[in-house]
């Protein structure tokens, strides 16, 4: 089953994506009144405002800026140390917490104002007509990645930052855009990887995951062994292939091993940015409620 409505397919549907899902995320952030900058959110040691600095930063930098943190060149500026905070994991942690903290003190109304200046610069270098969707472009941390991929992560990024905001104002929304079908359409792809390597369920097990909408679709992983006697995952249900009978399906053999489970857009944006834990999340389950578990503990897709 395809995802509905369907997520950016080419340069054109990932440009204008990427240019919604930034503008809604501003028009959201322009909602705040000056006291809801300070309200905590579902991401671990952020505010709302600090959601804001991450988003110009990593869009700022993404233009050709420096970063401010180790080795930072800027005048009237000292490189930013972040320290161990608690909330702060591994490395691209430590790099997008230097972003916000060098933005801490700035104007929200300015970064906002900033933001939709850097949402057009982007975009217009995005519609260079030699662009592909396999164009190198600069990443974060100095590093590079293919336009799609990039961009794809971006509007993953950003999507779950708005709900962050709208989570905190209990103001809910976005959740038919096509940051959210990116978003579905990306936990689809990974659950294959995410049965096979973290849940490792038993050889003819099946898992079905259904996102009951806005955003709508169901994917699913039925897991087989290969000539050596490896375990893989077969994934089914795509609606990507023009071939049916590359296809597996569930048959009766397999009916009674078969996990089905079901959770709206924006529970399964919130589970798969690890912002809710599975004991928070509102999902329903037909089938083994303990691999329905385990399974969405492992849906994260957030470093």
């Amino acid at each position: 089953m395809p995802v509905h409505p369907a997520p950016p397919a080419d340069v054109t549907e990932l440009v204008d994506a990427y240019r919604q899902t930034l503008s809604s995320f501003c028009d959201v952030a322009d909602s705040l009144r000056e006291q809801e900058w300070d309200l905590p959110t579902a991401c671990p040691g952020w505010t709302a405002r600090d959601h804001l600095a991450h988003v110009v930063h990593v869009e700022d930098y993404l233009s050709g800026s420096e970063h401010p943190g180790a080795g930072w060149s800027g005048v009237d500026a000292d490189p930013v140390r972040v320290g161990e905070p608690e909330h702060v994991r591994n490395s691209l942690g430590v790099w997008a917490e230097e972003g916000v903290r060098a933005r801490r003190d700035q104007d929200p109304r300015a970064m906002v104002a900033e933001l939709r200046g850097l949402v057009e610069v982007r975009a217009a270098g995005m519609y260079d007509p030699d662009l592909e969707l396999d164009t190198p472009v600069r990443s974060v941390r100095g590093r590079q990645a293919t336009f799609e991929d990039l961009t794809r992560r971006r509007i993953f990024d950003v999507w779950v930052h708005e709900q962050d905001l709208r989570d905190a104002l209990d103001r809910p929304g976005s959740l038919d855009s096509p940051g959210a079908s990116e978003v579905v359409s990306q936990v689809l792809d990974a659950l294959p990887r995410i049965v096979l390597e973290k849940v490792r369920p038993e050889p003819g097990t099946v898992v079905i995951l259904e996102c009951t909408g806005p955003v709508t679709a169901r994917g699913g992983v039925r897991i087989g062994t290969d000539a050596d006697g490896d375990p893989v995952a077969h994934e089914l249900f795509t609606g990507q292939t023009s071939d049916e009978d590359d296809v597996p399906s569930v048959d009766d053999e397999s009916a009674d091993r078969t996990t089905s489970i079901a959770l709206s857009t924006h529970a399964l944006g919130r589970r798969a940015a690890g912002r809710c834990p599975t004991d928070g999340t509102a999902y329903q389950v037909t089938g083994d409620e303990e691999l329905a578990r385990t399974v969405l503990d492992a849906l994260s897709l957030t470093p």
